[in-house]
């Protein structure tokens, strides 16, 4: 290309930063459109790996029983979520969250036991028994 054929330049010396800002002013509600689709996909993947939409709950169950391998009584918690822990040392939830939770079990003599649990959507957990140290 001749250098008499090459593009010129205004008075500040930048064509091209004139016509893309020209082009933006244009096409503006286009962008602003374009950005909130990408906004909504990104809080929608983030969404999701965050767990809101993992699917649906599943159960969790399991005995608990001392060294001696006596049932404990007390209270079981996922999360939010308590079950009073039968006399036979047996535990049920009916509905948690699909994912990596905690299983926290506080004994009626006062001691704790916690183990982790994963929560699969749509089924039901058996963690059979438990003996609590």
């Amino acid at each position: 290309m001749a250098f008499e054929q090459s593009p010129k330049f205004g008075d500040d010396g930048i064509k091209s930063r004139q016509s893309l800002h020209g082009w933006l002013i244009k096409n503006e509600r286009v962008l602003y459109v374009v950005t909130g689709i990408l906004v909504l996909i990104v809080l929608g993947m983030s969404a999701y790996v965050l767990g809101f939409f993992s699917g649906d709950p599943g159960g969790l169950d399991g005995c608990i029983v001392n060294a001696a391998g006596e049932p404990v009584t007390g209270v079981a918690k996922v999360d939010l979520t308590q079950s009073n822990i039968a006399a036979d040392g047996c535990f049920f939830f009916a509905e948690l969250p699909p994912g990596n939770h905690e299983l926290v079990i506080q004994s009626s003599e006062g001691s704790t036991f916690e183990q982790p649990v994963t929560i699969v959507s749509g089924q039901a957990v058996g963690l059979g028994v438990i003996t609590m140290p």
